[in-house]
This record gives structure tokens, C-alpha cells and sequence, in this order.
């Protein structure tokens, strides 16, 4: 049995867990290289198979988002509730704003083709993790679903887009 001192210290050690070195959001905070994704691109593997290499850009407030050809993500507050456009114009990278339901400390992500949307347990992040003249530079990877059910995953996602 554990004394009472053992567990204050091991619950107090096990506290305010940070991520591993080098990941924000779950994700490498290696901005992608243009070797990994061309210019004004995003990237990712689906788990349905289907090729996903899109044109994309990002907008500042009001619309605070990140399209990459029919998957939009939301990005108005980071995790702490600070507003990304003031991250970005800050350098304060790198961002991470989770992706689920949207709120005050996250954003959603919406797959237009067949209405795949993130919520409460289908979720993940988006990491930003940079600019580059005038890129964007990021990671994402998540779970969305559709109104049947149906779950889709977007895995290994990178981008370099410029603002809209």
C-alpha cells in the first residue's frame, strides 16, 4: 500500500504532463520542407485511399481558416485561447489549435466532400508552425465523420499556402 507522501509526489510528478520534445498538437514541429509539399499545397494520407495533394491558402479574422481544397480547418484561437492572427503576426510559433468542436480554445475541421466534420471524439490538431516569405507552414491530423457514421482520417498532412 502507498503511504500518502509517496502519492502527493507521484500525482505531483504525473501532473501538467508536457508533450514529447519536439510535438505540438501530436505533431512534429518540423515545418514541412518544400521537397515534402510544393508551394501552395497541402498534403495528406486519407485512410479511405484517396490522393490528397490540393491547392490551398489561409485567411486572418473574420474567417480565421485554413482551406485546403474542400477540407477547411478553423483556427481563430489556439489552445490557450489566444487568437491565432496575433500568434502569427507575433512569430510566436509554434500554434497549435485543436481540431473538434469549435470553441474558444479550438476550431473544427470540415471536409465539404460527403459533410465529414470533427466533434467532441473525432478530432486531432492543427500544428502551425511557421512562415516562409509569404507561406504558411503547417502540419494537421485528424479524425472527422460523416452523418451516417462513417469516420475518415487525415494522417502525415503538411502544407506551405499563402494568405488568401
Amino acid at each position: 500500500m502507498l503511504r500518502p507522501s509517496l502519492f502527493v509526489v507521484v500525482a505531483a510528478a504525473t501532473a501538467g504532463c508536457t508533450p514529447p520534445a519536439g510535438q505540438v498538437c501530436g505533431l512534429s514541429v518540423a515545418p514541412p520542407a518544400p521537397d515534402e509539399v510544393n508551394d501552395g499545397r497541402g498534403t495528406a494520407v486519407r485512410s479511405d485511399g484517396v490522393p490528397f495533394d490540393v491547392e490551398g491558402d489561409w485567411a486572418p479574422a473574420p474567417s480565421s481558416s485554413l482551406v485546403l481544397g474542400t477540407l477547411t480547418m478553423g483556427m481563430q484561437f489556439d489552445e490557450t485561447g489566444t487568437a491565432v492572427d496575433d500568434l502569427i503576426a507575433d512569430g510566436a510559433f509554434p500554434i497549435c489549435v485543436p481540431q473538434g468542436e469549435r470553441g474558444d480554445k479550438s476550431g473544427a475541421a470540415n471536409l465539404l466532400d460527403g459533410g465529414f466534420v470533427t466533434d467532441a471524439t473525432r478530432n486531432g490538431g492543427l500544428a502551425i508552425l511557421g512562415k516562409e516569405a509569404d507561406l504558411l507552414l503547417g502540419r494537421f491530423a485528424f479524425t472527422l465523420i460523416d452523418p451516417s457514421g462513417v469516420e475518415l482520417t487525415f494522417s502525415d498532412g503538411a502544407f506551405r499556402v499563402p494568405q488568401r
